[in-house]
């Protein structure tokens, strides 16, 4: 029989890539809200589990009798209101899954993180798995949560599951909402980017991520993390293979640091009057500056794994746009 494998997050933009490719070798159980369907699985058969990451009788129910556990669900946020909600479910469930998966005994448990738990630089250089966590001072809710999250899975590491990390950093590919309409996509095909952000961002193509996960629950050593990023871009060489790939026009001029600072610092203000706006919360323009650069080294060199360029994970996110926000992609 087919190990069982439970998933949460299952119906998020990276499970509907990673999901499909784990039933090739498991039996599925998918943690989901009640009534939820899930057509896009709807080509091999799976468990429901129904119930919310905060349930901890869901999350015990979910892992009873599983080989593998693989957590992909998380609130991710950059509005500053969503702080405590995101140490709820980020934070608290993952240490409340951790500790059911140990209690049951399943054989790994592959938590999905992120690189905003690792660290940032002001310059752009490379980080790796050993940075020391600097996200603190920036008072970010999901680095902040996720970074916990990381700690409460490494204390059950300690009293004996075997868990991997992996940490993949801003994906694209078809099916995230986040970068569907209305989204930085369709600002640089609409030509209404006027300026570029100092800082730099690792981007990646989702099924490349998808690829570093698999080969993390095959061959990742327990106990570890492994970053698994894309290419490392400066903010207008991202908006420049955005014009490239999808068509529109990316801006030819980058905004000083210290301006994105200082408009960081008002916004920050103006949301404690008024609350966040979306996209450009001050949590977004805080990190507009900094460098998340990263070396997968590690994961290159333990899992055998390396990604390839973001621009076919472009290409497919511009292809599920809706007709005012989608250009031709070259």
């Amino acid at each position: 029989m087919r190990p069982l494998c439970f998933v949460t997050g299952a119906s998020g933009f990276v499970g509907r890539h990673l999901v499909p490719r784990l039933a090739v070798g498991h039996r599925l159980r998918l943690l989901v809200r009640p009534g939820q369907p899930l057509p896009q699985f709807a080509a091999f058969d799976w468990e429901r589990s129904e119930g919310r990451l905060e349930d901890h009788d869901a999350l015990t129910a979910g892992v009873r009798g599983a080989d593998l556990v693989v957590h992909l669900a998380a609130l991710v946020s950059f509005r500053p209101e969503d702080r405590a909600a995101m140490f709820r479910v980020n934070t608290e469930a993952t240490a409340a899954l951790a500790a059911a998966a140990r209690t049951a005994g399943v054989r790994r448990l592959l938590h999905v993180s992120t690189i905003s738990a690792v660290a940032f630089r002001d310059r752009p250089e490379l980080v790796d798995e050993t940075a020391a966590y600097n996200f603190d001072p920036l008072r970010i809710g999901y680095c902040d949560s996720k970074f916990a999250a990381e700690q409460a899975v490494h204390e059950q590491v300690a009293r004996g599951l075997d868990a991997v990390i992996v940490n993949p950093p801003s994906m694209y590919g078809a099916g995230d909402r986040r970068k569907g309409d209305g989204s930085l996509v369709t600002a640089v095909l609409r030509g209404e980017v006027r300026f570029a952000p100092p800082g730099g961002i690792n981007v990646a193509n989702v099924t490349d991520v998808c690829d570093g996960v698999l080969a993390a629950i095959a061959r990742g050593r327990a106990g570890e993390r492994y970053i698994l990023g894309g290419e490392n871009l400066t903010g207008r060489q991202l908006l420049e293979r955005i014009a490239r790939v999808a068509g529109g026009k990316a801006p030819r001029r980058t905004l000083p640091a210290w301006l994105v600072h200082a408009a960081a610092k008002v916004r920050r203000f103006d949301e404690r009057v008024r609350g966040s706006r979306p996209p450009l919360t001050s949590e977004i323009l805080t990190l507009a500056s900094r460098f998340q650069w990263y070396s997968s080294a590690k994961a290159e060199r333990e899992l055998g794994w390396r990604a390839g360029t973001v621009d076919a994970g472009i290409a497919a996110a511009c292809r599920e746009l809706p007709p005012t926000g989608r250009a031709t992609t070259r």
